[in-house]
């Protein structure tokens, strides 16, 4: 825009300023409010700039008029409503860049946000079932600080959306390989890998470190329960009974199996507490109703 000039000296002796008006008008007329493109954007703050500068010049030539005549008056009304029109454009037009950036901003966070959510849909139960920290808005938000355009924006969050999927990829690897690991046990130790769906989720030297350790303390504890050798001392007693009492009664079955004598049959479980509770239920239905048991308990 051109400079704005008015020169008083009793009456209006030169101005330019009905030009200079109209010139003002036209360029607040043609503000483009349709902000979609980083230009656009950039366009609307020149705008600003000059209507605001339109604005100080409008000011400071009606200062230096206030002293030059009463003619003058229409010349300051007209001054006056052509300020108050720029400056009421220039603040919508700041009010609407302040909210369309906000809106594109949000529009990429959000775009980020789905496209991890996604992303992670496609990956196994047991990854998803994990309490993660890749689905967090606020980590996206902070990657669009401090940058003042939308595509500067838009590739900040495409860069942190690259390393999240990679550290997905790897994640959802490392369970595949877990899984692999847990096949490979002998299937005699299953009583105490029941979990695997948690221990899949554990890092490869954790997980390791756990197979050896419960396979050690299955082996200790098979070794403790091992049964002693009786067989030479029953056979003993069978010939020392055989000597001394005299042979029973086939039909006689309290001979065999006296009323006052009792046994006690015990069986341990490798497992969780369910599975435990599930065969103790149906030993406990099959047999209770014997009239030789005597109580079935889970310990």
């Amino acid at each position: 825009m051109n400079e704005l000039i008015i020169k008083l000296k009793g009456e209006v002796t030169d101005t330019n300023f009905d030009e200079w008006k109209n010139e003002l008008i036209a360029r607040v007329k043609n503000v483009n409010t349709d902000l979609v493109k980083d230009e656009d954007f950039a366009n609307a703050e020149d705008d600003v700039k000059a209507i605001k500068a339109g604005e100080k010049s409008l000011k400071a030539a009606k200062a230096s008029a206030l002293e030059q005549a009463d003619e003058i008056q229409k010349l300051f009304a007209a001054i006056d409503e052509v300020s108050e029109e720029a400056r009421q454009a220039r603040l919508s037009l700041e009010r609407q860049i302040k909210k369309r950036k906000l809106e594109i901003k949000e529009e990429i966070i959000d775009s980020g946000y789905e496209a991890i959510e996604t992303y992670l849909s496609e990956q196994s139960e047991a990854l998803q079932s994990l309490n993660h920290s890749w689905l967090d808005r606020d980590s996206i938000e902070e990657a669009t600080k401090g940058k003042r355009t939308s595509t500067s924006m838009q590739k900040a969050v495409t860069t942190l959306m690259v390393k999240i999927k990679g550290e997905i990829a790897d994640r959802e690897e490392q369970i595949k390989e877990n899984q692999q690991t847990l096949k490979q046990i002998d299937k005699s130790y299953s009583a105490v890998f029941q979990d695997d769906d948690t221990l899949v989720l554990l890092d490869a030297d954790e997980l390791t470190a756990t197979i050896d350790e419960r396979i050690e303390f299955f082996e200790a504890e098979k070794k403790k329960r091992a049964p002693e050798p009786v067989a030479e001392v029953a056979v003993t007693e069978a010939e020392t009974q055989s000597d001394e009492e005299p042979e029973a009664n086939e039909e006689d079955d309290s001979a065999i199996h006296p009323a006052d004598e009792s046994h006690v049959i015990s069986i341990e479980v490798f497992a969780q507490v369910d599975a435990a509770q599930e065969l103790f239920d149906e030993i406990d239905d099959r047999y209770s109703n014997r009239e030789i048991v005597g109580e079935i308990k889970l310990s």
